[in-house]
């Protein structure tokens, strides 16, 4: 086996862990985040803001991303809940932008020095050079609901993906993404009420 390959797999390997390591952390603390782990307590939570309620979700929703434990779930679909699919899709598509815009641009400007201070510059440059070599399957994951997009932007603001790209993916993906979370919300909204 030539050394590029055998490489090639163990990158693959990795990812997928890391991405079930995220996964098993939201499932398992689920109940440690207060108001945003139980959707009843969240939309009185918002309800109580009134008029100023659509800023408040897209404030959430910034701060969801950017603070990656916070799982993205809950204010989304309770976006959905409480606007409807529309208004809650259009409030989540805008704070799911604008924090993921945030979390790039942060980890862009400092997040090397920081990753630095663990990996030596040759680990660091491997894993840029993995995230470039898959950067569309990547990108695909701002589309699919499941995946956590915000630690996808933190893995995209240490790559060499040009802004540009990302963030148009990431307002594509997401219109897809928010629609989906937004319409179950919804749905749930119009099944016991």
């Amino acid at each position: 086996m030539q050394p590029a390959k055998k490489y090639k797999y163990r990158y693959d390997i990795a990812l997928a862990i890391i991405i079930i390591l995220f996964i098993a952390f939201f499932v398992l603390l689920k109940n440690d985040f207060g108001v945003l782990s139980d959707r009843e307590q969240f939309q009185e939570f918002i309800k109580g803001f009134g008029s100023l309620a659509p800023l408040v979700i897209i404030l959430i929703i910034i701060i969801e991303v950017i603070i990656a434990p916070i799982p993205g779930f809950v204010p989304i679909i309770s976006a959905g809940f409480i606007f409807g699919t529309i208004k809650g899709s259009i409030y989540t598509l805008i704070g799911s932008i604008v924090g993921s815009v945030i979390v790039f641009l942060l980890v862009r400007k400092f997040g090397r020095y920081i990753v630095l201070r663990f990996v030596n510059e040759e680990k660091l440059g491997k894993y840029e050079r993995a995230v470039s070599r898959r950067e569309n399957i990547l990108l695909a994951f701002y589309f699919i609901p499941i995946f956590p997009t915000d630690i996808i932007s933190i893995a995209f603001g240490l790559s060499n993906i040009k802004f540009k790209k990302f963030i148009t993916f990431v307002s594509l993906g997401f219109v897809v993404n928010v629609f989906v979370l937004n319409y179950f919300g919804d749905y749930l909204a119009r099944l016991y009420f």
